[in-house]
């Protein structure tokens, strides 16, 4: 199985290096990095991905104007929001904008991974839940 090239998305370094530690041995691989929404529709474009991990805040902007510009550029790309913040307002703006999905950054590894894995395969990992709370 050919692995899953990852573009991590995040304004910390902490947070970007923590999450290529935590790929470390997987079949996902961190190809590229950006720290803000302009440089991640630029990585987006200028590297071969399977998937972006997106923050949603990203100083000065945020996330859901990356996945506004890259559905422009890269309809196809899946995008798996990965955030602090459990907000309804956050997450009814991926669904309209057509993230993948959504994810605190408190999951467990293994769930990072799999959802990794299920989103770069196509799927949405959405939950009824989510979807509930967004159209509140």
């Amino acid at each position: 199985m050919d692995p899953i090239k990852l573009l991590v998305v995040d304004d910390q370094l902490i947070v970007r290096q923590g999450i290529k530690a935590m790929l470390d041995g997987t079949n996902i691989e961190v190809v590229a990095e950006a720290e803000n929404c302009d440089m991640a529709v630029r990585q987006s474009i200028d590297n071969t991905v399977s998937l972006m991990l997106l923050d949603i805040r990203l100083p000065p902007g945020d996330g859901i104007s990356v996945i506004g510009r890259a559905r422009i550029d890269k309809p196809q790309l899946p995008i798996l929001v990965f955030s602090n913040y459990d907000n309804p307002t956050f997450i009814a703006r991926a669904v309209a904008m057509g993230a993948n999905g959504f994810l605190l950054k408190t999951c467990p590894r293994e769930e990072l991974i799999e959802a990794i894995e299920r989103v770069a395969q196509g799927e949405s990992i959405w939950t009824r839940e989510e979807i509930g709370r967004a159209h509140v």
